[in-house]
């Protein structure tokens, strides 16, 4: 598999430093190397895979994570929100086992990637705009103005490529 230097940069940029994170959708742990926290893969049972070193730690579904509040203060998404039928609930269980100052990386396949891939029914169809509006609407706030190469960068390739870029913290008191 190819690996974006983007996604691998925004990994390891913001699993750096971070106590405990979730691999929401983690497959069969595409990006294992450039997470630099701890971390639990979570993915559906049918992800399960013979080599045990690919399995995913946790198996369930992402609209009842099993897991307690506050507990995670770094998740990533990668290439799943597509394919979720309830995105409000997704977004709530996000919100509810994040910790407070936590980060979320959230990447989609855009309209254009879609696209690409007509023979797959995507049950949403999620821009930059619809992602980081569902985000806010979930308690979320973007940081990507916080640094300017991951600014420019998700801007540019949410332009220009197959991708949406979502990198965001739940508002909590």
């Amino acid at each position: 598999m190819i690996k974006h230097w983007f996604t691998s940069f925004l990994t390891m940029n913001y699993s750096s430093g971070k106590k405990l994170g979730l691999d929401l959708g983690s497959g069969y742990r595409n990006w294992h190397e450039f997470f630099k926290c701890d971390y639990i893969a979570f993915d559906l049972p049918s992800q399960i895979n013979q080599e045990k070193q690919k399995r995913p730690d946790v198996c369930g579904n992402a609209i009842c994570l099993p897991f307690k509040d506050d507990t995670f203060d770094f998740l990533s998404c990668y290439s799943v929100l597509p394919y979720v039928p309830n995105l409000d609930l997704v977004f709530n269980e996000i919100y509810r086992v994040m910790k407070p100052c936590g980060v979320a990386v959230i990447i989609v396949q855009n309209p254009r990637g879609m696209k690409l891939n007509k023979e797959v029914n995507f049950t949403n169809c999620l821009d930059r705009k619809k992602l980081n509006k569902l985000l806010s609407c979930h308690g979320f706030k973007s940081i990507k103005h916080n640094n300017l190469k991951v600014f420019f960068y998700s801007t540019y390739y949410d332009l220009t490529s197959v991708y949406a870029y979502a990198i965001v913290q739940p508002v909590k008191n």
